[in-house]
């Protein structure tokens, strides 16, 4: 490996080869059979060639080692240019790509008609309704009350606060034999409402309330137009059906609602839907015995039966009236089997 110079050799000052310092080198040249100097004059002048040969010699390893460090200079510099344009273009790609995350986020401004207002505010869909939507699971019809619109708004103000975390217990959708863990979330994850209502506990008169919002937000999760007209149908068949007409007939049009509607849910959970437009005159008969069993049951729970059995036969007409008029007086329900000889029958 050639040594590296540190100096420049045009910078070198040629010696002075006449002076005494090298006057033992002169006789030497002078004195050698093989040299070409004969005199002193010539052995100057020999030196001072020899040191010119060497110097240039120097000038050119100089000149080259500085050119090659110019290149390796160069290549370095083109090598750190690359390097920061990569790095720049790297930095530019994920700002573009943070730039489209953002703006998936970002609610998109949609064409409006100048001079076009609203004569009402919508409703304000519930955050778990339309998380639900999306998802195409089943919700309850609740959420699609009003009393679900204005929690809706007031979880919206909630939300403009500092978000914070709690630890919740993982579901495990009834599955017991697996164990349970704690999740960190957000307290602004989208959570079902402590204050819903079961399809089974509304009336028809909350069923109808919440039916158009209901029906509104189906293109929220891209409801195909044939399964939202199913809908609507199955709102309309229910709403122009006889059985309202009928005792206790929104009872029961409130029940098949409940059932039927989880059952379109279950049944397409398993790949095999069906038309809920069509009425089911097997489920509605069912919502009328299921309506008549729990009248029963609250008739039987709201009073007591008495059965009276008037076994003397010379018990007085006047006791047989006071009892009588006694059993009218009291909130209860009785029947009475009149044994009495002065009683009339069936009073």
């Amino acid at each position: 490996m050639v040594e590296r110079l540190e100096y420049d050799p045009e910078k070198n000052q040629r010696p002075d080869f006449a002076s005494d310092v090298y006057g033992i080198i002169r006789n030497a040249l002078i004195g050698d059979a093989d040299s070409p100097a004969l005199d002193d004059e010539s052995a100057i002048q020999y030196l001072q060639e020899q040191w010119e040969i060497s110097n240039q010699v120097l000038k050119d390893r100089y000149r080259a080692q500085v050119l090659e460090e110019q290149q390796l200079m160069e290549t370095r510099r083109q090598e750190n240019a690359e390097a920061e344009l990569l790095k720049e273009q790297e930095i530019r790609a994920k700002e573009s790509e943070l730039a489209k995350e953002a703006e998936k986020r970002r609610t998109p401004l949609y064409v409006f008609q100048k001079g076009q207002g609203i004569t009402a505010i919508p409703p304000q869909l519930h955050p778990y309704a339309k998380k639900m939507i999306m998802a195409r699971k089943y919700v309850p019809l609740w959420y699609f009350l009003p009393e679900a619109s204005a929690e809706a708004k007031e979880k919206g103000r909630d939300a403009l606060d500092t978000n914070r975390f709690q630890i919740t217990k993982d579901e495990n959708d009834g599955d017991t034999s697996s164990s349970q863990g704690l999740t960190l979330v957000s307290t602004q994850t989208t959570r079902a409402s402590p204050n819903a209502i079961p399809d089974s506990r509304l009336t028809w008169t909350q069923v109808m309330r919440a039916k158009s919002t209901f029906l509104s937000s189906l293109p929220i999760g891209s409801y195909p137009t044939e399964f939202i007209e199913m809908f609507a149908g199955f709102y309309t068949s229910m709403d122009m059906h006889p059985e309202l007409r009928e005792v206790n007939g929104e009872v029961v049009m409130a029940h098949y609602h409940a059932e039927m509607r989880s059952a379109w849910y279950d049944a397409n959970e398993r790949t095999k839907p069906f038309d809920l437009a069509i009425i089911s005159t097997e489920v509605m008969e069912e919502s009328r015995r299921a309506v008549r069993k729990a009248e029963h049951q609250k008739a039987v729970q709201g009073g007591f039966i008495i059965y009276v059995v008037w076994q003397k036969a010379d018990c007085s007409r006047v006791a047989c009236s006071t009892f009588h008029a006694f059993v009218k007086s009291r909130p209860i329900t009785m029947s009475i089997t009149t044994r009495c000889a002065n009683a009339n029958p069936g009073r």
